[in-house]
């Protein structure tokens, strides 16, 4: 095993070279793309975890770093680079948080062989709605319930006829 260790890190060190071979190869055109998104449905106030995923990646050698409004972060998790189609890689960035919904993270990618900088934002959008409402919701439709139930009985009572014993 430590022969193939060997290999894939001499593999990985002559990835930037593949940059200068002529472009008759299978290289992904255009410049890397970064997305953000979060990993579990958004709901206010409880651990999540949002992920950037970067893609159109070759070579795979990119910086990963994160900002809470425009200040920079630390503690995010490494940076997850895997290969795709050919030459072409994506690569995955996580940072937990919890989220609220004056939020603006933005994911900064600097691919390191030409510089290009990929800037993805992410602000709150479409919650869940929280327990709260639920709650209070399924509280009024039970009362609803209950409310239509009684007038119902009162007006049974009050509209009943009374019986006759005489059917002719």
């Amino acid at each position: 095993m430590g022969h193939e260790q060997n290999q894939g890190a001499a593999l990985l060190q002559m990835l930037p070279l593949l940059w200068l071979l002529p472009h008759s190869w299978a290289v992904p055109e255009g410049f890397p793309i970064a997305e953000v998104f979060t990993l579990k449905p958004l709901e206010f106030g409880k651990p999540n975890t949002l992920v950037c995923f970067v893609s159109n990646l070759f070579p795979p050698m990119l910086t990963v770093n994160w900002q809470h409004h425009s200040v920079p972060v630390e503690g995010f998790g490494p940076t997850f680079v895997s290969a795709v189609d050919g030459l072409s890689f994506q690569a995955f960035s996580y940072l937990n948080f919890t989220p609220e919904p004056s939020d603006i993270f933005s994911c900064i990618v600097t691919h390191e062989i030409d510089r290009y900088t990929a800037i993805a934002y992410w602000v709150p959008r479409n919650a869940l709605p929280s327990d709260l409402l639920e709650n209070v919701l399924c509280g009024v439709a039970f009362g609803l319930g209950v409310l239509g139930i009684i007038v119902g009985i009162v007006l049974i009572i009050y509209f009943r006829k009374p019986c006759s014993g005489d059917f002719s």
